[in-house]
């Protein structure tokens, strides 16, 4: 099968997995301290994936060892994106917080490129530009939307709103140019699982002592429900990171940001069916005009990545 096309595989598979964390977080964070299940669900997945990396292939570590400061760029990204679609996902509406940190990504893609960026890249043809133009415009919407009090759920007032709008563009930014480094690691020969648990170590340390003193503090669960969330979130958890990073290997970030930005269709799906958000007239404007903006753009992003060079230049 084409590369692009695996490639292109797992990054959908990714967006859907995602798109079910968005939806179950988002309640399940409002009973367990977000810091203390950071430390314990990537603390595990951590090891486990360094571990099984230096038992199988030491010689992965090996090459991405002798990149430290791309490892600490990594880790200090991880730590601002992770960090970020937590507190993003408790303080507004989930498919609203998707929507923007997903938007975003494509748009930071086409920065890094303008700003010289190897890995950044242009937009390929006409179509992908008008799509990526009316995501600005979808995210410029549910921002003012969110801030304004329209959309379905915000944790508070309009500071709270426009934290969590601000936590999901960081999210985005971050995740996007943490992208960027991992395809890095990637063409220096390091497999996508060595890739995985590499990029954790300094969030599993900072979260770990946040919790330690105290901050989001919740009432204490017990031993059973606890085990059921951490289970629960290594399900949600590693997966679609595990197939991003697959994707990372086959596609360009372009590419893979544009896809991700088709989310909010799960979202959309899964809180009709869990019922914990309620749902505005503005929150549908915004995700419609969202929709039709992420299926231009990924319909000519998808169409760049598998076609010839040549047919893919006859929409410019």
């Amino acid at each position: 099968m084409n590369k692009s096309i695996i490639g292109v595989t797992w990054g959908l598979a990714f967006v859907v997995i995602e798109s079910i964390q968005f939806v179950y977080f988002g309640g399940l964070f409002q009973r367990m301290n977000s810091f203390q299940f950071g430390f314990l669900v990537f603390g595990i997945a951590s090891i486990a994936f360094i571990g099984w990396t230096a038992l199988k292939s030491p010689d992965q570590l090996k090459a991405a060892l002798v990149q430290p400061a791309t490892l600490i760029i990594i880790n200090v990204l991880a730590c601002i994106a992770v960090a970020a679609f937590l507190m993003s996902v408790q303080l507004i509406e989930p498919a609203v917080s998707y929507t923007i940190g997903a938007g975003t990504m494509p748009l930071t893609a086409y920065v890094a490129y303008r700003l010289g960026v190897n890995e950044g890249e242009a937009m390929r043809n006409r179509t992908e530009a008008l799509g990526n133009v009316l995501l600005f415009a979808s995210i410029a919407f549910l921002t003012l939307a969110t801030v304004a009090g329209w959309t379905g759920f915000v944790r508070g007032g309009p500071a709270v709103a426009v934290a969590g709008v601000l936590c999901a563009i960081a999210d985005g930014v971050a995740f996007t140019v943490l992208l960027i480094y991992c395809q890095r690691l990637s063409k220096a020969g390091v497999g996508a699982g060595a890739v995985f648990g590499l990029r954790f170590p300094l969030y599993v340390l900072m979260v770990g002592g946040i919790a330690l003193i105290g901050i989001d503090q919740r009432a204490p669960l017990d031993f059973s429900e606890t085990a059921f969330i951490i289970a629960i979130g290594l399900a949600l958890t590693v997966p679609p990171l595990y197939a991003l990073q697959k994707a990372v290997a086959s596609i360009s970030t372009m590419t893979i940001s544009v896809i991700s930005a088709l989310g909010p269709f799960v979202i959309f799906v899964l809180q009709i069916i869990e019922g914990r958000v309620d749902y505005s007239q503005a929150t549908l404007a915004g995700l419609a005009l969202y929709f039709t903006a992420a299926l231009l753009a990924a319909f000519a992003a998808v169409r760049a990545t598998v076609s010839p060079p040549a047919r893919a230049a006859t929409d410019r």
